[in-house]
């Protein structure tokens, strides 16, 4: 219950700072990008855009998030793996075409754009610009401090003030990277839509992830993580230049796995949903198997 009330009432503190101090949060973020070699004339047309907004749940959801409580085993329903199997089958030339190009099991293709977007049906509603530069902006103990709960312990507030630094931080220097990449790739960095922590497209790059890993799969000169073919093929390249090669233990690709999401049980739902995508004799495994993979957590 304390800790639902620290979410809502850091939710209600944002907007209260925003209010009452009378100036954009962004005021920082935006001088910080000047003096880093931005133009002051984009930037300022930039935040005078009104599609942008500053989020005051996105720093309280990155303080309380707990990735071990999602509800990962819904991926292993059996409707949510025919459909997986459909998805393989209809897209099988082109899965054979990524894995011989970059070693990575078309198995695990499928199941790793089955977690992140359901195949590309769900990708996110928040605009990655908001949601970056909210969180930058939001590295302003004192600005907050005066609107979080008074019960905070000295240990408590130490804690959550060591948080939104770091995720400030990072945030920031992924919102540098998206504009970069916006500019570079003529994208409206306004209009990319993703999660609620800024990753977009069908396998949930952020803006980093984009500039080191993202390639064109079809060949048509253009990189679009909202296309299957950029997706597929990026999502390949992210795990080969991540080790991932053919040959490896189960181990050994669930550690590349938690390179892309630092997740126990994402990693180990990726494998077990690839594991059920096999045909039964790659899956056997060593004589008396019975091909069979326990779900994560049973």
């Amino acid at each position: 219950m304390k800790r639902k009330f620290l979410v809502w009432a850091l939710g209600v503190s944002f907007w209260a700072s925003l209010a009452l101090a009378g100036s954009s949060p962004f005021e920082p973020v935006k001088e910080r990008l000047v003096r880093e070699g931005f133009s002051r004339e984009k930037v300022e047309a930039l935040f005078s855009d009104p599609r942008v907004r500053f989020l005051p749940e996105i720093m309280p959801r990155k303080l309380t998030w707990d990735e071990t409580k999602l509800p990962y085993q819904q991926f292993l329903r059996p409707e949510r793996l025919a459909r997986a199997r459909a998805f393989l089958e209809a897209w099988r030339p082109f899965l054979s075409e990524i894995e011989a190009r970059f070693g990575v099991e078309k198995e695990v293709l499928v199941a790793l754009l089955l977690v992140e977007s359901d195949l590309g049906r769900h990708h996110g509603h928040y605009e990655v610009f908001n949601v970056l530069a909210s969180m930058a902006a939001s590295s302003d103990w004192e600005r907050v401090k005066p609107y979080l709960p008074q019960e905070l312990s000295p240990e408590e507030e130490a804690r959550l003030k060591e948080i939104m630094a770091r995720r400030s931080r990072w945030a920031y220097r992924e919102l540098r990277v998206l504009l970069e990449i916006s500019e570079k790739y003529g994208l409206d960095p306004l209009a990319l839509k993703g999660s609620i922590f800024g990753a977009f497209g069908y396998p949930q790059f952020v803006p980093s992830s984009f500039r080191d890993y993202a390639v064109d799969g079809d060949g048509d000169g253009r990189v679009d993580l909202y296309t299957l073919t950029d997706a597929l093929a990026s999502a390949a390249n992210y795990l080969r230049r991540h080790g991932w090669r053919p040959g490896l233990s189960r181990e050994e690709k669930k550690r590349v796995l938690l390179t892309y999401n630092h997740s126990e049980p994402y990693a180990e739902t990726v494998l077990a949903i690839a594991e059920r995508l096999k045909p039964l004799k790659d899956t056997e495994g060593r004589k008396g198997g019975s091909g069979k993979t326990a779900a994560p957590g049973t």
